[in-house]
């Protein structure tokens, strides 16, 4: 029972979630347009939410005023089997549908050769409801196990942007992107616990939203190379949020002080991103783009912890870069209808050896399917809607106790499905 406990506790230690969605905690793709051709588009103008997210260079393709509204509807399914010895434990925590709302504007004068931009971008969230299960491994009543966990944290970008076409070839363009981080998480399974001289462990909750902001920057560049092909590409600098901060109380009920006041804090920090992509025009009707991605996580506070178990501390995360591949295509089948179709592959960030410390943020997303379309209700006004399908896919790797000893197997795994719809104006 000793070494049951031990695991009960090294699990839900590492159950410290984030968004769980693409390119390990971003969306793959921003409003339906972009979202159903893959996320793709660092060389594409198309429209103000892709352009916002991946390079604002490409708002100097805009004529006038365009405006976009959309919002994405999504689920995911995670699900955890762990195996100890001849015990073993499900976990299927309650799946909320989540909604992550976007907004983008885009302008230039005819005459002038700079435009500008701004947007409000929804482009991480999640929320985890796990129920307490005195019969899991990982869930029991404390202290004993973790109980129930919930958790929520939700990023929206707010670019204002600027573009320069340098010449007819060549544009140039820089946001400065401001966020608003909101994370909550009872309880909260870090460093922070109560310990009783069995070795009984208590953790305090985090359950009121803490919310704190930082600012970064975005340079970026299109370039026409011919009347068929043109390149482009963005760096989006690591994103430095004060660490989140919170009032809770003492955890445990034998402590004198039990229920005092108490402050909590997390750092947990945004990364650095890296676009560039090619884009292609064999026809009138139909335009193509390839994209990479590079997203540093790697030395980013709370991402980028070391992960698995140190002096008897489970780390979250634990996090490897990643490398993205965005691929989609565009076809104007009628003056009115525009058909898109999109695949991503994103490698996980999480790694296997580690995986205690991925349970409460299963990042097993890999391979996105993407479709989509548009329909010109009116010469300056275009639905669109798409969708996207993340098939399940698993991470499995060992389950040690507190001391790193290796009692039995965590297989992890998530699958996602999503939906968009919006409206494009141009005037």
């Amino acid at each position: 029972m000793a070494y049951l406990r031990k695991l009960a506790l090294v699990g839900c230690l590492a159950l410290l979630p984030v968004s769980v969605r693409a390119q390990g905690a971003m969306l793959h793709g921003f409003g339906p347009i972009n979202s159903a051709m893959g996320g793709a588009g660092a060389a594409l103008p198309n429209e103000s939410l892709g352009a916002l997210a991946f390079n604002p260079a490409l708002i100097s393709g805009v004529k006038g005023n365009q405006l976009s509204f959309s919002t994405e509807f999504f689920k995911d399914d995670i699900q955890i089997r762990t195996t100890a010895g001849l015990l073993t434990g499900d976990a299927d925590p309650t799946s909320h549908l989540s909604i992550a709302p976007a907004f983008g504007w885009m302008s230039r004068k005819p005459d002038s050769k700079m435009s500008i931009g701004f947007g409000l971008i929804g482009i991480a969230g999640f929320g985890t409801d796990y129920p307490q299960d005195n019969a899991s491994i990982l869930f029991a009543q404390p202290p004993n196990g973790f109980g129930r966990i919930w958790t929520s944290l939700t990023v929206t970008k707010i670019p204002l942007a600027v573009a320069y076409q340098v010449t007819p070839k060549l544009s140039l363009g820089f946001s400065l992107n401001g966020y608003v981080g909101q994370f909550s998480v009872a309880p909260l399974p870090h460093k922070d616990f109560d310990v009783q001289p069995n070795g009984d462990r208590w953790y305090p909750e985090a359950g009121k939203a803490s919310q704190k902001f930082a600012f970064a920057g975005q340079f970026g560049f299109h370039f026409q190379a011919t009347p068929k092909m043109s390149l482009g590409g963005s760096v989006t600098t690591a994103q430095n949020f004060s660490p989140y901060e919170w009032n809770s109380s003492v955890a445990d009920p034998s402590s004198p002080n039990f229920g005092l006041n108490r402050k909590l804090s997390y750092d947990l920090d945004g990364p650095m991103v890296v676009s560039f992509g090619v884009a292609m025009t064999p026809g009138k009707k139909t335009q193509i783009a390839l994209d990479g991605m590079f997203t540093k996580y790697e030395g980013v506070a709370g991402f980028g912890s070391v992960g698995g178990i140190v002096d008897r501390i489970v780390y979250p995360f634990g996090w490897r870069n990643v490398w993205t591949v965005k691929t989609g295509v565009q076809h104007a089948a009628s003056e009115k209808l525009t058909l898109r179709v999109g695949y991503n592959y994103s490698q996980m960030p999480l790694r296997p050896e580690v995986v205690i410390s991925a349970t409460g943020a299963p990042a097993t997303f890999q391979h996105h399917f993407c479709g989509g379309f548009g329909y010109k209700l009116f010469p300056f006004l275009e639905m669109n809607a798409s969708f996207y399908y993340v098939p399940r896919d698993h991470l499995i790797g060992p389950f040690p106790d507190l001391d790193g000893v290796v009692r039995g197997t965590l297989d992890e795994s998530n699958k996602l499905t999503s939906a968009l719809v919006g409206f494009n104006f141009k005037f």
